[in-house]
């Protein structure tokens, strides 16, 4: 609470001291603690509150009394919280080693560092959240992970955990571990002990009804074996993955139904359990050993009870106090226990063995390659769907709809796969900036937005040639977007009688052709006067010695006509009254609207795209420096 409060410092207002003074919020119980509490300053109300059981009770009341201070509370902690926490963690755990065993320890750690030797002459150095040494407890490593999680649920936010190295590492030990011994308890039980007195107020006495009236939990359990779905609280029933999209508006007899942009992917057929929020540990404990029980595992080369799947966890946490929004109502917190990488053509004891360390290391590259592309910042396509892992945990794996978690395990004895799990969670970790996701969903739309630009200039451009090919010859202009742009123009009937005395302009033979056909061209300029035409000038309707203008002097265009049969393009000058607009087809000019519309929202989303990539690698030169 006391770091709560020191990353809120400064956001107090001096009204807020103010409106104390006048005893707004000074309760009537006399009590000194109730009365301390109302002059403190909003974001000291949480340390207040721990320093002793008085305390805790007055700003109990006081939130009570008063739904705006409590409202403005929450609000400024989650402000401050989001700001603190990071959207993806990543903490190394080593495996505990027998140091009699002849084999070289290649990895040294010095608090949030570790060292890998590869040589004589060769170290790598790597940084991560944390580092689990060889003797850390289970308990240990949930209490580090016990404060962001439990924010990130307070805050209803996804949450998703991961185990993630090679075989025999000990990632299913650490996610899951012994549930009838309390020192060896998994962080998956923990996480469920801690969410279960969350929910029934025991962590949070003030906000216990509220959440049992308006919390359904629910709980799944599935497994993804030789890139299928199974699920593991129905026999290992097979389901099958698929893409929604939520719909926008509905579909008629004559128009399709409107859906949204982004896509939700469920698991049919998948079994969810209710739970009770008063049972939540018991019974998702159980469920979690049912369903741990009939996970595919064999023996390998490094473990003799080797996970053969990866296992994902699902506890649905719904909230009915939203019942007009479709969106947000629902936290999910994934447990995902990775199986583990190995080189399956080495190690592989049989036939089998080596298609399900295929089919693993498939599921993991494209897990790795997930996190290349968005890592990287360059917009590249992100190959979700290439493995059904990364296609169920789209939300998840990036920390952009749900903060990840990962704990990478590593056995210090095997250094190859030690050397290849480093790497792999140095670039999950890279992954804190919202702009690393950001980017592909950028590309994404821009290529949306691309097709229905090109779809409306296909589109114009047609319809431009049908009527240019279409209309008798000479009386029109060639309709273009170039010309649909501009002020098309041709000569009036009597447009010959405003030059007669003109004092600028005199009729020639090339305007009595160009009435006489009807040509069409395109204003370029307007002017008081135009200039003098020179002596090597050709003949446009100018005269070669001006006149005095009279009073009513009317304005002078400069018009170009397109040039026919191969000869160049034409340049006359007019007095503007002798001249009419050409109007063009009503549809031309609706398709020209809708291209330029497409146009502009394409160059800005182009701009967007390039200011976020610039700004990305700005954050990756900072994070190297």
């Amino acid at each position: 609470m006391e770091g709560w409060s020191e990353a809120c410092r400064g956001s107090a207002s001096e009204e807020r001291m103010v409106e104390a003074s006048k005893g707004r919020w000074i309760l009537n119980s006399g009590n000194l603690a109730c009365q301390i509490a109302s002059w403190l300053p909003l974001v000291r109300l949480p340390a207040f509150r721990r320093c002793n059981q008085s305390c805790y009770r007055s700003v109990v009341a006081l939130l009570a009394s008063d739904a705006a201070l409590r409202e403005e509370l929450e609000e400024a902690l989650s402000t401050a919280l989001a700001q603190v926490d990071k959207r993806v963690w990543v903490g190394i755990r080593l495996r505990p080693h027998d140091r009699h065993d002849g084999a070289e320890n290649c990895l040294q750690v010095d608090r949030r560092q570790i060292v890998q030797t590869l040589g004589p002459a060769s170290r790598v150095n790597f940084f991560f959240d944390e580092i689990f040494k060889e003797d850390t407890r289970q308990e240990d490593v949930w209490s580090r992970l016990q404060g962001p999680m439990m924010r990130t649920l307070l805050r209803r936010e996804h949450c998703c955990l991961f185990a993630y190295g090679q075989t025999g590492s000990g990632k299913t030990h650490t996610v899951f571990g012994d549930p009838s011994t309390e020192s060896s308890k998994g962080v998956a039980f923990r996480l469920l002990e801690n969410l279960g007195k969350l929910l029934n107020g025991d962590t949070y006495p003030s906000i216990s009804e509220e959440v049992q009236e308006k919390a359904v939990i629910e709980f799944s359990f599935l497994e993804v074996y030789n890139e299928k779905i199974h699920d593991l609280l129905s026999n290992s029933k097979l389901c099958t993955l698929a893409g929604e999209r939520e719909e926008l508006e509905p579909g008629s007899a004559y128009k399709a139904p409107i859906l949204s942009a982004e896509e939700r992917v469920v698991v049919r057929g998948l079994t969810r359990r209710r739970c009770d929020p008063g049972q939540l540990t018991q019974q998702v404990g159980s469920w979690l050993v049912e369903g741990a029980a009939s996970r595919m595992v064999g023996k390998t080369v490094f473990n003799p009870r080797s996970s053969r799947s990866h296992a994902v966890a699902t506890i649905h946490i719904c909230w009915n106090d939203m019942p007009d929004q479709k969106k947000g109502n629902e936290t999910r917190v994934y447990i995902v226990d990775l199986a583990g990488s190995e080189r399956s053509g080495q190690y592989a004891t049989n036939t089998e063995q080596l298609r399900e360390g295929a089919h693993i290391n498939l599921s993991l590259s494209t897990l790795g390659r997930v996190v290349t592309a968005l890592s990287r910042g360059h917009g590249d396509h992100v190959p979700h769907r290439d493995s059904a892992l990364t296609w169920l945990l789209t939300d998840a794996i990036t920390g952009h709809q749900a903060r990840a978690f990962m704990i990478a395990s590593v056995n210090p004895l095997h250094s190859a796969e030690t050397l290849s799990t480093l790497r792999y969670a140095q670039a999950y970790s890279s992954l804190q900036s919202d702009l690393s996701t950001k980017i592909p969903r950028l590309k994404a739309m821009l290529r949306t937005l691309q097709r229905q630009m090109e779809k409306a200039r296909y589109e114009l451009d047609s319809l431009c040639l049908d009527i240019n090919t279409n209309s008798r010859s000479g009386r029109t202009t060639e309709w273009s977007r170039d010309t649909l742009r501009s002020r098309v123009v041709r000569i009036a009937r009597r447009g010959q009688e405003h030059f007669q005395n003109h004092p600028f302009f005199k009729w020639t033979d090339a305007h009595e052709m160009k009435a006489v056909l009807g040509q069409a061209g395109i204003l370029e300029e307007t002017c008081a006067r135009p200039p003098e035409r020179e002596a090597e000038e050709p003949e446009d309707g100018r005269r070669r010695q001006f006149r005095e203008p009279g009073s009513a002097s009317s304005t002078c265009a400069r018009v170009i006509f397109a040039g026919r049969h191969g000869y160049p393009p034409v340049q006359l000058w007019f007095p503007e009254e002798a001249l009419e607009d050409v109007t063009p087809h009503p549809r031309l000019r609706e398709l020209l609207t809708t291209f330029e519309k497409a146009e502009i929202a394409f160059q800005q989303k182009q701009a967007q795209l390039d200011a976020t990539v610039k700004a990305f690698a700005a954050q990756q030169q900072q994070w190297m420096d």
